[in-house]
């Protein structure tokens, strides 16, 4: 966990990944829990524009590959996130860094976020 309140710039660094941006609105929209595998589906639905109940395997395998080698690894130094390896399930710190993320997210241009039109076609 981190001892240090995340500065602005940092935050906005952290929301410059989309698929970051998705993980956070889902854990958010969760009560600040979710699993690798449900967040998963998830970033990867919102990702191609279509249902968690529809979305393909490799998709999903894809997102979770980010979402465990990239994104968690990234919220995790932030001091945002705790996950417990075990039983995959990710959480948001109970820290002051995940409050100025938050913050700075809602000055983006669009939060919660929405997948660009034209970033898989």
């Amino acid at each position: 966990m981190s001892s240090n309140r995340m500065e602005p710039t940092e935050a906005f660094r952290v929301l410059a990944s989309v698929d970051r941006q998705y993980l956070l609105y889902e854990l958010r929209e969760r009560n600040g829990e979710s699993t690798i595998g449900e967040l998963s589906r998830r970033i990867a639905a919102r990702r191609h524009r279509t249902t968690s109940e529809k979305i393909s395997l490799p998709e999903i395998d894809r997102a979770r590959v980010r979402t465990v080698h990239i994104h968690l690894p990234s919220l995790l130094e932030q001091g945002v996130i705790d996950v417990d390896w075990s039983d995959g399930t990710v959480t948001l710190a109970d820290d002051p860094s995940v409050d100025v993320l938050f913050a700075a997210a809602e000055e983006l241009d669009e939060w919660p976020p929405e997948p660009p039109l034209s970033r898989f076609s």
